[in-house]
């Protein structure tokens, strides 16, 4: 158990705007509406249980308290616990990950590729790994294309896990195969 609390859960009062800061919580829930207007709504089958700091890497997990147990939470790094930019960072690239959760299986591109997006629009900084990177040019790509083509998708199909090719293609016109094959394709890092 943690003796000492971890930067971002804290929040101050701020005399000049009368508000209380917002704590990485409050921004979860921020943020998770934005993604709500923007992508479409969240299958609320799943319930957010919040946001926990310890590991080496960030990820969305899924505790099992039961069979018909469908609990999410968003995992941040070690690095989290003393680094509220870095938490806000990893927080904003989980997001996306809460609209549809898969379970425990790997994202597809596309999916990886909107909570990049996501995370450079609200983010305190832009994601620049090159497989994040990558992935985000093929969703820059369907939405040049069609800047309505997840909001499309998603209506048909709210689960980024089910996507095919043919269904991308067959719901956004001007998808090349390369394009619906790339977006469909297991995320790797």
């Amino acid at each position: 158990m943690l003796t000492s609390p971890t930067v971002g859960f804290v929040r101050t009062w701020q005399e000049e705007s009368k508000r209380w800061t917002y704590t990485l919580t409050t921004l979860l829930g921020d943020w998770l509406n934005q993604a709500e207007r923007q992508f479409g709504t969240r299958d609320r089958s799943w319930t957010i249980l919040g946001i926990e700091v310890g590991g080496p890497r960030p990820g969305v997990w899924f505790p099992q308290y039961s069979q018909e147990s469908r609990c999410v939470v968003i995992h941040l790094s070690d690095t989290c616990q003393s680094n509220e930019e870095q938490a806000r960072f990893e927080l904003s690239q989980e997001i996306v990950h809460l609209l549809t959760p898969n379970g425990g299986g790997a994202a597809l591109n596309i999916e990886e590729g909107i909570a990049t997006l996501f995370a450079n629009l609200v983010g305190p900084r832009h994601v620049n790994a090159p497989s994040y990177v990558k992935v985000l040019g093929y969703v820059e790509e369907l939405l040049k294309i069609d800047p309505e083509a997840i909001i499309k998708l998603r209506a048909n199909s709210d689960r980024f896990q089910d996507f095919t090719p043919e269904f991308i293609q067959k719901r956004v016109t001007g998808v090349s195969d390369q394009l619906a094959s790339d977006l469909c394709t297991p995320y790797r890092d």
